[in-house]
């Protein structure tokens, strides 16, 4: 097994920011169990969604899929930004493509 050093950059909750050698820009770390639980809600809503389309639970599922991981994006560009380093993707959160 090989041993690396990580920066920590920051944390909150179940996600880190991190940047790990030789890579340009740093990372989200989550969890696994969030992870798991995140694919999962976007699974079941995309099975219900073939057999039912427009089923409202469904919908919800993936507005609260979509908010989560929206949560941690704007973590990430939050502890990019406090850094100074640039964000290696555009648009951001609420940007429009």
């Amino acid at each position: 097994m090989e041993r690396h050093e990580v920066e920590l950059l920051s944390r909150d909750g179940n996600c880190a920011v991190t940047h790990l050698p030789g890579r340009n820009f740093p990372g989200l770390y989550v969890q696994g169990d969030t992870f798991a639980e995140l694919r999962g809600l976007f699974l079941r809503a995309a099975r219900t969604l073939r057999e039912r389309p427009g089923d409202p639970d469904a919908l919800d599922d993936l507005d609260h899929g979509i908010r989560d991981m929206t949560e941690m994006l704007e973590f990430y560009e939050r502890v990019l930004a406090e850094r100074g380093i640039s964000r290696p993707y555009f648009p951001s959160v609420g940007e429009a493509a």
